[in-house]
């Protein structure tokens, strides 16, 4: 039995090592298999790594882009010296943006509408397989995009601040606001320099939700659509302050001071500037389209405080103490336009980009000072007397600066940013304003400017007019570390020029008072508006002209309401002309009369007022001609042409021997000095009471961001 069925055994286990030699051939094909698949992965992985590696290497060094911007030095270096890549590659230097329809919002090349800010990398390689070349096998490619952050930077721009006498820039704030804090508690808020907040945090802490992703067009729109109280951004900036750990953050005794002066409910800022007008944040430029780095910029938080309370206190004119001239005249001084605070990146210029930098203003200030005769208590009263007034109202816009970032080194140490800094000092004008307009329009001296009574001559209109003198502007560049201040160069010179200009222009004013042949006025018209004028000052209390008391009070007999006297003169061979006068016009002495008048006068007419007819109808009248008739033969005359040299020239002692001149030159000296003192004002005093330096602007840099390169797809 055993031996029948050993043979058919033995067929049967015939081939078993075949399956297992099958078995075994599948399993080391399978394994070569996945050992091709990994070297397919891993040459993949090598292209993208070396596409991810170049990109970032030519985003960091957009400059070494080609002409055409088809290469770039600093990718393909990177590529093939540095990772030593065998295969091709091929770079693009363009333009990223969320914005572009593309699939990795890459746009090659550059235009004025999209500024070169990315490079693309494509790597390609051919793969050996093991198995021997196979055509069907695809050649590994890899693309990657990096982007270069364009970095920005924080900054604020303000005339020069003269930090003397422990004076702090929050105190020279609230001076413009009519506030007065104590000196321990300001320099106390001024600890708040080195503090710092975010735009992001701030408007967390208002309650204004911001997307991460927001593009800059619609964050400007967003900050210029709202608008806070002062009170409740002074909460804002305490609470978001204690979160980030400044302790002490107590801004009660400073919200208590203005809100004797301001209104802190009202909603009197606007956090974002348009074309309407400017607010908190002047408008972020971010060249990659989005606000993100805007919303993380680090801000100066005093420096914030300070900007809110000038931008509430916008349009409201107050008198500064000690902002006077010659104690008569107040000034009132006011921020017509806020200051901002500029937020974002640098003029960009090279191939296809004409990106403009970011930008912030300065507070505009303006100064006023109505200079009105009527109201100064000149010789008791004469000008109003002798119905003679000037009234100048001076409308000053101290200086108006804005800094335009150019650059920012942010491989200096410590960091640092260039900017132009133009500045525009002492536009002024004379003229009608209205009162709703002095200090909420932002320029007061253009087309709309009215004429003005300036000069009203012994009852008569003599200069209606207006007076615009043009700014002293130019343009200054300045290199500013990060977290420091630095000035404009003054330019003294002109500064001293304008001023003395500006004098001048007032001195000729007060020059038409006693020569007012200068406007074009007729001596015989003063002639008799002056008399006028002297004749209704010593008149009876019935309204008639009492001829006797007027020559006595002309020769200086006697003194009546302040009338300065002009003296006696011969008239040829007449020893008294204000006799010769006075006895012609009252009929005495008819012999004077005739021939002889006639030669005493010239081709100048007078006549006795005796007559019945004369006095029931014109006797004021006849007086009146006759006293401007003979006023014309006083040696000097009526204007004084030279002593009006002498007004006009500022310093210079008034000397001079018109009659307009002897009667107003006890109210003339005084106004002299007053209108010479309007430039020392300006000059002196604004420094000395505001902190303000003619001439200086402070560029203070709050932060500088300096954002590599990354990959965005």
């Amino acid at each position: 039995m055993a031996r029948r069925c050993a043979i058919p055994c033995r067929a049967r286990q015939r081939g078993a090592m075949s399956v297992t030699m099958l078995l075994l051939m599948v399993g080391l094909v399978t394994m070569l298999g996945l050992v091709e698949v990994g070297y397919l992965y891993w040459a993949k992985r090598d292209a993208q790594k070396t596409a991810d590696l170049s990109a970032i290497a030519g985003a960091q060094r957009l400059d070494l882009c080609s002409a055409g911007l088809g290469d770039n030095t600093a990718a393909r270096r990177n590529a093939l010296v540095e990772n030593r890549f065998g295969g091709q590659v091929d770079i693009q230097c363009g333009s990223w943006k969320p914005s572009h329809p593309a699939a990795d919002h890459f746009l090659s090349g550059a235009s004025t509408q999209h500024a070169m800010n990315a490079v693309k990398v494509t790597a390609r390689r051919s793969v050996v397989p093991f198995f021997g070349h196979n055509s069907a096998m695809p050649t590994v490619s890899a693309q990657a995009v990096a982007k270069r952050s364009a970095p920005s930077a924080a900054f604020s721009v303000g005339a020069q601040l003269l930090r003397v006498n422990g004076r702090t820039p929050l105190g020279n704030t609230l001076k413009l606001v009519g506030v007065d804090l104590d000196q321990t508690t300001l320099l106390g808020y001024d600890g708040l320099a080195q503090a710092r907040i975010t735009p992001g945090g701030l408007l967390q802490a208002l309650g204004i939700p911001v997307d991460a992703n927001i593009s800059v067009g619609d964050f400007n729109a967003l900050l210029a659509a709202h608008r806070v109280s002062l009170g409740r951004l002074l909460d804002a900036t305490a609470t978001v302050l204690a979160q980030s750990g400044v302790a002490a953050v107590d801004l009660s005794a400073l919200r208590s001071a203005l809100a004797t002066r301001l209104d802190l409910d009202q909603l009197a800022i606007k956090l974002g500037s348009d074309t309407a007008g400017g607010g908190l944040f002047a408008q972020v430029v971010a060249p990659e389209g989005t606000a993100a780095s805007a919303l993380e910029t680090q801000l100066n938080a005093l420096d914030l405080i300070t900007t809110s309370i000038s931008i509430a206190n916008g349009g409201r004119g107050v008198a500064v103490n000690n902002l006077t001239l010659l104690g008569l005249v107040q000034a009132q001084a006011a921020v017509i336009e806020p200051p901002s605070i500029g937020i974002g990146g640098a003029h960009q210029g090279g191939v296809g980009i004409t990106h403009n930098g970011a930008r912030a203003y300065n507070a505009q200030v303006r100064v006023f000072v109505d200079i009105d005769t009527n109201n100064l208590p000149l010789a008791g009263g004469l000008l109003s007397l002798l119905g003679t007034r000037l009234k100048v109202p001076l409308h000053v816009d101290v200086s108006n600066a804005y800094a335009d970032l150019k650059s920012l080194q942010c491989g200096a140490r410590p960091r640092t940013a260039t900017f132009d800094v133009t500045s525009s000092v002492l536009r002024t004008c004379i003229g009608k304003v209205a009162d709703a307009d002095r200090f909420t329009r932002r320029d007061v001296c253009d087309a709309s400017l009215g004429k003005e009574q300036l000069l009203t001559l012994l009852g008569a209109p003599l200069i209606n007019d207006k007076l615009q003198l043009a700014a002293l502007s130019g343009t200054q560049r300045v290199t500013v570390p990060e977290n420091e201040t630095r000035s404009t160069d003054p330019n003294a010179l002109p500064i001293g020029t304008s001023l003395m200009t500006l004098t001048n222009e007032l001195m000729k004013l007060l020059a038409n008072m006693i020569n007012p042949g200068i406007a074009g006025a007729r001596t015989d018209d003063t002639a008799l508006q002056f008399a006028g004028q002297f004749l209704d000052a010593t008149r009876q209390a019935s309204g008639r002209y009492d001829v006797d008391q007027a020559v006595k009070v002309l020769r200086g007999d006697v003194r009546v309401a302040n009338l300065n006297p002009i003296g006696d003169w011969s008239l040829k061979d007449q020893p008294s002309a204000l006799n010769v006068f006075a006895d012609v016009t009252q009929g005495r002495n008819g012999g004077l009369l005739g021939g002889l008048l006639s030669l005493l006068l010239g081709d100048l007419t007078a006549k006795s007022c005796s007559g019945l007819l004369t006095q029931l109808v014109d006797y004021n009248g006849c007086v009146k001609r006759n006293l401007a008739s003979f006023l014309q033969t006083r040696p000097g005359g009526i204007g004084d042409p030279n002593a009006g040299s002498v007004v006009a020239t500022p310093g210079a002692t008034l000397n001079c021997s018109g009659v307009l001149c002897a009667v107003l030159k006890v109210a003339l000296e005084p106004l002299k000095g007053l209108l010479n003192e309007v430039g020392r004002l300006l000059s002196i005093t604004l420094a000395n009471v505001l902190g303000l330096e003619l001439g200086r602007t402070d560029v203070h840099v709050q932060s500088i961001s300096c954002s590599g390169a990354q990959l965005v797809y």
